[in-house]
């Protein structure tokens, strides 16, 4: 146990108040944003996929795109609002 007490700590961290560590909070909350993008694109492109589309269509055919869209919307403004700070 003599060398256990030899130890010297080279860092030692301190929790500044004012300066917080973000973490890996910011970097998640990008990637949503991200994601958020991919689906509005993704919804944007069924409205107008299923607008053109040739077939008896149904009200899930008109509402499957909007509602894609708007959650798209949703999580690209919540990732990228909360990642860099806007919200």
């Amino acid at each position: 146990m003599g060398a256990v007490d030899d130890v010297i700590l080279a860092a030692v961290v301190h929790i500044d108040p004012n300066h917080p560590d973000p973490g890996w909070g910011p970097l998640f909350l990008a990637l949503l944003g991200l994601a958020g993008c991919v689906v509005a694109g993704a919804g944007g492109y069924l409205i107008l996929a299923l607008w053109r589309a040739h077939h008896e269509k149904k009200w899930g055919d008109y509402a499957i795109g909007p509602v894609f869209l708007a959650i798209g919307l949703v999580m690209t403004v919540v990732g990228f609002g909360f990642a860099l700070r806007l919200l």
